[in-house]
């Protein structure tokens, strides 16, 4: 089941992967067991200080980089710090993120969006007030043309989220100033809810800070984010819908 990442690789990841092609090549039957000298001599540098004082830096995630190189190849590690060594056993990773599981959550997040709309805060010491939720957003519409995707996502107007997640070759095709985030997931869900059919499911190794979840494919081409608007009118007609609140001055 080892694969190439459907996504170009971090520069983090592509550090790592000398030790990914290697583990490719040792048979599933057999343990990998490795010095770590002997993964430093693969990856060609000395590993982070942390890879020998802790654990959890040998935890096999998707989420950390170094964690992906072994995940990719069907192994799972498992250190020795005080000899220095690690053992990667056969393992194939799965992820439990079925489209029911996605869309469970995504209506979780709607009913309490809906929720923080019926209401909105009374002052700037409500916690997602410090958090700055309640500050404009941004929904906004991607194509990621070497994807062959679309994308979903909403983000604060000072933010750099929209190009961290796009990468040079995307596209902004539509984007909406709402007056806080909440409004901006609403009208995210309801993008998402037209998309489900053209949904496919993320690469099993994704690390989620590029709104994976929230792609699809590009043959179904999203209406303009106005007419979504246009057709919310129970929920723009809630107290908080227009309502911003901004963080206090430090």
């Amino acid at each position: 089941m080892s694969e190439e990442p459907t996504e170009p690789l971090s520069r983090l990841e592509l550090v790592y992967t000398p030790l990914g092609d290697y583990l490719r090549r040792v048979d599933p039957a057999e343990d990998a067991v490795l010095s770590f000298g002997e993964v430093e001599a693969l990856i060609g540098r000395p590993l982070p200080a942390q890879a020998r004082s802790k654990p959890e830096w040998w935890e096999s995630m998707p989420r950390q980089p170094q964690s992906r190189a072994w995940l990719r190849a069907d192994r799972r590690a498992i250190a020795d710090l005080s000899a220095e060594t690690v053992t990667f056993v056969w393992e194939v990773f799965v992820r439990n993120n079925p489209i029911e599981r996605i869309q469970t959550i995504r209506s979780y997040w709607l009913g309490y969006a809906r929720t923080c709309l019926t209401n909105p805060p009374t002052d700037a010491h409500d916690f997602h007030v410090e958090l700055g939720w309640w500050e404009p957003h941004q929904t906004y519409l991607l194509h990621l043309p070497r994807l062959h995707k679309f994308k979903v996502g909403l983000a604060r107007i000072s933010s750099k989220r929209i190009a961290a997640v796009g990468g040079a070759s995307a596209s902004v095709v539509d984007r909406m100033t709402l007056a806080n985030r909440w409004a901006a997931l609403v009208i995210e869900h309801h993008v998402l809810e037209l998309a489900w059919d053209a949904w496919e499911q993320p690469d099993r190794f994704a690390s989620g800070d590029k709104g994976e979840t929230e792609r699809w494919n590009d043959w179904l081409v999203p209406p303009p984010l106005s007419t979504i608007l246009d057709s919310l009118d129970d929920d723009t007609s809630l107290p908080g819908w227009g309502v911003s609140v901004y963080r206090s001055p430090a």
